[in-house]
C-alpha cells in the first residue's frame, strides 16, 4: 500500500487548487458515505495510531479493506483501498481527529469521483464540490463499460483515467497497456481520448510508458 503514498500528497493540493479537475460547488447534497464503517473513520484514533505506528506510519486490513494511516507535520491522512476497487477513499485529518477532506480518487493519482466533502475544525462540513457534474451526459459508469469492452484492465497500474476540461468542452483521457513492447522493449501505451458530452473518441495514439503522462500529473 506504501506505493500510494504519493498520490496522497498529491490529491489535497490538487483540490485546493482545483487544477486537477473543473468542479462545480453546491451547497447541499444528501450523500451515501463512501466509506467502511471503522472507528477510525468518522474521527481519527490518534491513540490507536500511537499504539501501532512505526515511522509515523500503520497499515493493516479489515473487512477485506486495506487501510493505510499517516501523520504529517499538520494533520493525519488515511487511504482506504479495496482488492478488487479501482477506487481509493483518501481523508485528510486535523490534529484534534475530526475530518478535514474526504474524496475518493481512481487510483494511480486518476480522476476524483463525486462529492469532495471539506469540514472544520469541530467535524462540521463546510463545503462539497461536485467534480462528476461536467461528465454528466457522458459519466464514468459509461466509461467503465467502453472500457470493460476493450478488455481493459481497470486494476492495472498501468491503466490512467482522468479527465479535464479543454476549450470548455469536458475530455475524458483513458491510457493503458497493450501488452506489447516497442523496439527498445519499453511497453507501448494505448491512449484515447473521449468527448464528455457525446461519449465520441476524439483522439487515438499510441506511446512508450511514461510518454503519455501529462506533466502536471506525474
Amino acid at each position: 500500500m506504501k506505493k500510494y503514498l504519493f498520490f496522497i500528497l498529491i490529491i489535497p493540493v490538487c483540490i485546493s487548487c482545483q487544477k486537477q479537475e473543473t468542479s462545480t460547488p453546491i451547497k447541499t447534497i444528501p450523500s451515501t458515505p463512501i466509506q467502511p464503517k471503522d472507528s477510525l473513520m468518522e474521527k481519527f484514533n490518534i491513540q490507536e495510531f500511537k499504539k501501532h505506528q512505526k515511522n509515523n506510519e500503520w497499515e493493516y486490513t479489515k473487512d477485506n479493506k486495506d487501510f493505510f494511516l499517516r501523520d504529517v507535520q499538520d494533520e493525519y491522512w488515511m487511504e482506504v483501498s479495496e482488492k478488487n476497487n479501482p477506487f481509493i477513499l483518501r481523508i485528510n485529518y486535523y490534529l484534534n481527529g475530526n475530518r478535514k477532506l474526504k474524496a475518493l480518487s481512481f487510483h494511480a493519482n486518476g480522476f476524483t469521483k463525486g462529492l469532495v466533502v471539506e469540514y472544520n475544525e469541530k467535524g462540521n462540513i463546510t463545503k462539497q464540490t461536485d467534480y462528476d457534474a461536467p461528465y454528466k451526459d457522458y459519466p464514468w459508469e459509461k466509461v467503465r463499460v467502453w472500457m470493460e469492452s476493450k478488455n481493459i484492465d481497470l486494476l492495472d497500474p498501468l491503466t490512467r483515467v482522468w479527465r479535464d476540461i479543454d476549450n470548455d468542452k469536458p475530455i475524458w483521457y483513458i491510457s493503458w497497456d497493450t501488452k506489447k513492447l516497442d523496439k527498445y522493449s519499453n511497453q507501448i501505451i494505448q491512449n484515447v481520448e473521449i468527448n464528455g458530452k457525446t461519449g465520441e473518441i476524439s483522439k487515438e495514439y499510441t506511446s512508450s510508458f511514461g510518454e503519455e503522462i501529462p506533466e502536471k500529473y506525474r
